[in-house]
């Protein structure tokens, strides 16, 4: 990693922060810096920015006085490699007790600081938060997006049901993670475009002894045009990477025993639509996922239209009988 970053310490954070910010960055200096305006210059918070090599990352010491905060560590990185890989780099620098992550072009509700030290001696691996999505051009005007998010968290806090918190928020953000839980059992991001996060918070979720789901807002998702988030699994290689992380998703919980619902039929039923090569090679891998050629096909096409498991059923005998 030595070759690939520079560490540049506008003042030296404690030696035992409680709480280590992980930021990665990347041609949007104008919107991290909201970010970080939105978080109190504080010894008890180690803010870590990993630039991913944006191209006048030259510059912003001198053009964003931001930067230079105390307890503020700014790491430049030569590689690109992704907000996977720039989190990666800022793990290794985190000294905090709890972990929390933000994307650059998001921020943090104003009493943020208030509300994390409020679980600061909790027993809990991993507290869970809800978010609100608003327009990056104009916080005044809410979004939908992930709001999955606070639906699942309120399903909770009807029933009491683990699973969906602990396995169904792919995001880093709007948790705070036990640093000791992530060192423990070494876990990282894909170091990948899309989904670098997916597997991470898997883990994350499975390893936590503890969790704790707080009905309270921390974190504010904002939603631009041109984000890696935009137009979901429309990009090139974008819906197969994002399979890839799916399918080792599936894996791991079947392996562990954990599985009650799967990611890789929804991915599968996108690439029925725009990439019939890409659904044949996962036809071929439904064994290390479904215990027959029956159950994958009722385990993919369930919750659709009668017509698009008609149609579901006849494409994978033909597929099945090698006749495409």
């Amino acid at each position: 990693m030595g070759k690939n970053s520079v560490s540049i310490t506008a003042n030296t954070t404690s030696v035992s922060p409680t709480f280590s910010i992980i930021i990665p960055h990347k041609d949007i200096p104008d919107l991290l810096m909201r970010c970080l305006r939105s978080i109190p210059v504080s010894e008890d918070i180690q803010m870590i920015v990993v630039d991913d090599n944006s191209a006048d990352a030259d510059t912003y010491l001198e053009r964003y006085p931001e930067l230079s905060r105390p307890y503020l560590e700014f790491v430049r990185t030569t590689k690109g490699g992704g907000a996977g890989y720039a989190r990666n780099v800022g793990l290794e620098h985190a000294k905090g007790k709890w972990i929390l992550f933000a994307d650059a072009d998001d921020f943090f509700v104003d009493d943020m600081y208030d509300i994390i030290c409020s679980y600061v001696d909790s027993e809990a691996d991993v507290i869970y938060f809800k978010n609100k999505a608003v327009l990056s051009d104009d916080i005044s005007i809410k979004s939908n997006r992930s709001s999955y998010v606070n639906k699942n968290i309120d399903q909770y806090l009807s029933d009491v049901d683990e699973w969906p918190i602990r396995f169904k928020l792919p995001a880093p953000w709007g948790k705070m993670i036990k640093g000791s839980l992530v060192g423990k059992h070494n876990i990282r991001f894909d170091e990948i475009k899309y989904s670098n996060d997916g597997h991470f918070s898997l883990l994350v979720g499975y390893y936590a002894e503890k969790i704790v789901v707080a009905d309270r807002v921390i974190y504010i998702l904002t939603c631009r045009s041109n984000s890696l988030a935009a137009d979901f699994c429309s990009k090139p290689g974008e819906l197969e990477m994002r399979a890839e992380v799916a399918f080792r998703q599936d894996v791991f919980l079947l392996q562990h025993d954990a599985c009650r619902e799967m990611y890789t039929p929804w991915f599968m039923k996108e690439m029925l639509r725009k990439d019939r090569s890409l659904l044949r090679h996962y036809y071929e891998r439904l064994n290390g996922l479904f215990p027959s050629k029956l159950s994958a096909l009722r385990g993919i096409s369930k919750r659709t239209s009668w017509k698009f498991r008609l149609f579901y059923y006849v494409y994978s005998l033909l597929v099945w009988i090698r006749l495409l």
